[in-house]
């Protein structure tokens, strides 16, 4: 008997063993990544709507601060009115859950024309993107039924880490210590969502605040508009992500109305994260969430209404421990507000 009744919380449970599927396939035993990849381009260029666009803002940060590499992540419907410049010397990489998202794909037919140095990362073999694309990486996540795409993200996520770290071990550098903590991904998101329920003791008091913000810097930024997208999508809360700094320009007025606040806490910027929080906390007293790894000081917990501890001082496993909680909560947040929690109304997409 299936112990789940929505198709996006058995999605969510099984990336673990999706994850654990993705290192076998392309981590050799002697840690060698196993992927055709192209030579270091000069810019990489990510290409992707929705979930996946933010897999690929969040590979833009990694692929600049890990390689030094100039690095952007275009919506796929605004890319026509970005500069394309130089194309012999950048790499496209087009991420998509299906390989024939429409308007990623009218992007990939006219980069095509330009040039062939093009990766898709898709989770569809022999989709039209996949047979256009000279470089490829199958995610392997297997059909996912939800509208709101959960495991096909996280299957991106790992694809791009190894992908950049491909790059670095063509260059010669040593990334085997990196890849022993990839290895450890599966079980540490095992026990991550262990903590189902305490999630759904947050979801069933965020959903009485007319309006989320989500709150994170760097890499965490990408997180946080997936959050908000998860949250949107499924529950129909009017939700959006900021930079932790750049809301407090501003953008924190809609604190006015009744709010809540997710803050995923990035361990470089903790200074900034207090003294935004310190200030948010004062003035305007939200219902406040922090997403933090277990080096965050105990001061966020005071500072709390609600905190999740990452069992972690890895960013990597932040990162993925994060994107766990994000979709729990969605999740939950959508089941206790009644909707439809698979088939948002109005939303469609390709599922093969």
């Amino acid at each position: 008997m299936n112990k789940f009744q929505y198709s996006i919380e058995k999605e969510i449970f099984e990336q673990p063993n999706i994850l654990s599927k993705l290192i076998k396939s392309y981590i050799s035993k002697d840690n060698q990544i196993l992927l055709n990849i192209p030579e270091k381009a000069q810019k990489i260029c990510f290409v992707a709507s929705g979930s996946s666009y933010h897999c690929g803002v969040i590979a833009a940060e990694m692929m600049k601060t890990s390689l030094g590499l100039d690095a952007e992540a275009f919506y796929s419907g605004e890319f026509f009115m970005s500069d394309k410049a130089n194309w012999e010397k950048r790499l496209f990489v087009f991420i998509s859950q299906s390989g024939e998202t429409t308007d990623t794909l009218k992007v990939l037919e006219y980069v095509k024309q330009k040039t062939d140095n093009i990766l898709c990362i898709s989770n569809t073999e022999n989709s039209t993107m996949w047979n256009l694309a000279k470089y490829k990486i199958h995610t392997k996540a297997g059909k996912e039924e939800s509208i709101a795409s959960t495991k096909a993200l996280s299957a991106q996520l790992l694809c791009v880490i190894l992908l950049i770290l491909g790059i670095k071990q063509k260059s010669g550098e040593n990334v085997s210590k990196v890849i022993e903590i990839l290895k450890e991904i599966p079980d540490f998101i095992q026990n991550e969502l262990k903590k189902q329920r305490q999630i759904i003791k947050i979801a069933k008091n965020l959903i009485e605040y007319d309006s989320i913000e989500i709150l994170g810097s760097r890499i965490f930024y990408g997180l946080a508009k997936e959050g908000a997208l998860k949250i949107k999508e499924t529950s129909y809360i009017n939700t959006t992500a900021y930079p932790m700094g750049e809301f407090m320009h501003g953008h924190v007025a809609i604190l006015n109305r009744k709010s809540a606040v997710i803050v995923l806490v990035d361990e470089i910027n903790h200074g900034i994260c207090i003294k935004n929080i310190e200030k948010i906390k004062q003035l305007y007293s939200p219902y406040l969430i922090t997403l933090a790894d277990k080096n965050a000081p105990v001061y966020f917990k005071e500072l709390s209404n609600e905190r999740i501890t990452i069992d972690t001082t890895n960013e990597i496993k932040s990162i993925f421990g994060m994107l766990i909680y994000l979709q729990i909560l969605a999740f939950e947040c959508a089941k206790h507000l009644g909707r439809n929690v698979d088939k948002p109304t109005g939303l469609s997409k390709v599922v093969k």
